[in-house]
């Protein structure tokens, strides 16, 4: 399933690891990445998995991508996030022009922005004029081009491609062009640096404008042709199982010599302790392994050349969801048990609660996301819900 390179590519992440955890506070402080770990993963080409070989990517496997994430991830959630999104943002690098790709997605360069269709593009000849404001571009202080969902206009009104979808586009837009606007101030994910951004009636050609969800790729690997909505769903819900798997370990380490007043015994020799860490230790074991489960089975699907059903995609989502869920109860458990201890600023275990609870409210890791799910397992239409 994986190549030389993509095993050097986990080795590295790994590597990197204590370095991660050792700029944590910084990170959380000035509420954004550090920049000497940002430069460590471009060092590394972290941030080159998902670019096409043809201009110096990796292209790499989605279940090798979904690794290297969940590994930066437990190192720091914040990190593991920004390291997601820019490798979510790269798939758009197999959508357009080799000759843009390798102005855009150059090995070494990292790309960012939102791709919620907040902004409003204004055809002219040649290409689009863009203008909009957009939440959650995460990891926008270290961005050197920014993508961000915009829906063309005719008039006052959005072109429709069908009945059900509008015309979104996702124009390209270098740093200069890009104001970003201090706004992330959170409980938790605070090293993400997630601003919003805007651009005022900027021109943006035809060639660096990616049609959303329509046409084909211009690269022809299966990883451009894996569903975009599960792909971005799985640049991200691997980061609530690192969060997870990282606190079941703070917590195992703390039970070693934290005692409790009333028993005068480790937390390690508690028969309830006991048992909630093993339910905690299965809840995120099995939610994971669905996750990778779903996202290797569309690739196998994918490699084979043959389409991702929307049962398929379905489970994609669900398994997010479910990961994510599972990794908030994992780490609740974890949080509860480290008692007193835990909810101190200096408690790796405060931090983790605070930050997987954040990603619960990112629409594609919603509870939300159960309804039309189940409404493909019943045999239905998603209800509106794109996959």
């Amino acid at each position: 399933m994986t190549s030389t390179t993509d095993l050097d590519a986990v080795a590295a992440v790994r590597a990197l690891v204590p370095d991660i955890r050792a700029a944590a506070d910084e990170t959380e402080r000035n509420r954004r990445p550090s920049p000497a770990i940002i430069q460590k993963l471009v060092d590394a080409r972290l941030f080159d998995l998902i670019k096409p070989k043809s201009i110096g990517g990796i292209e790499t496997d989605v279940m090798t991508m979904m690794h290297v994430i969940e590994e930066a991830a437990i190192g720091d959630a914040s990190i593991g996030w920004c390291l997601g999104i820019g490798l979510g943002t790269s798939i758009m690098s197999g959508s357009v022009s080799e000759d843009v790709a390798r102005e855009v997605f150059a090995p070494g360069l990292i790309p960012g922005g939102a791709f919620a269709p907040t902004g409003r593009a204004i055809p002219v000849d040649g290409g689009f004029r863009i203008t909009g404001r957009w939440q959650f571009a995460s990891g926008s202080p270290h961005c050197s081009w920014f993508g961000a969902g915009s829906l063309v206009f005719d008039g006052d009104q959005p072109r429709m491609i069908s009945p059900e979808m509008p015309d979104w586009r996702m124009p390209l837009f270098p740093r200069a062009d890009v104001e970003i606007i201090d706004t992330w101030h959170t409980g938790g994910m605070r090293g993400t640096g997630s601003h919003d951004i805007a651009v005022k009636d900027i021109f943006v050609p035809d060639e660096r404008i990616v049609r959303m969800g329509a046409g084909e790729p211009v690269q022809s690997g299966p990883l451009y042709r894996y569903p975009i909505i599960g792909f971005l769903a799985l640049t991200i819900a691997p980061v609530a199982t690192a969060i997870a798997r990282h606190a079941i370990d703070e917590l195992v380490e703390l039970a070693q010599k934290k005692v409790a007043l009333t028993t005068q015994k480790t937390v390690r020799d508690r028969a309830v302790p006991q048992h909630q860490i093993a339910e905690a230790e299965a809840e995120l074991r099995a939610a994971r392994a669905f996750m990778y489960e779903a996202a290797e089975e569309a690739w196998d699907v994918l490699t084979v050349g043959d389409p991702v059903s929307m049962r398929q995609r379905a489970m994609i989502r669900l398994s997010c969801v479910h990961a994510t869920m599972a990794s908030v109860k994992a780490t609740d458990i974890a949080y509860r048990l480290g008692g007193g201890t835990a909810v101190y600023e200096t408690s790796v275990l405060q931090r983790l609660m605070r930050d997987v609870h954040t990603i619960t409210q990112h629409v594609q890791l919603s509870p939300n996301n159960y309804e039309p799910v189940g409404r493909v397992l019943m045999g239905l239409d998603p209800g509106g819900m794109v996959f």
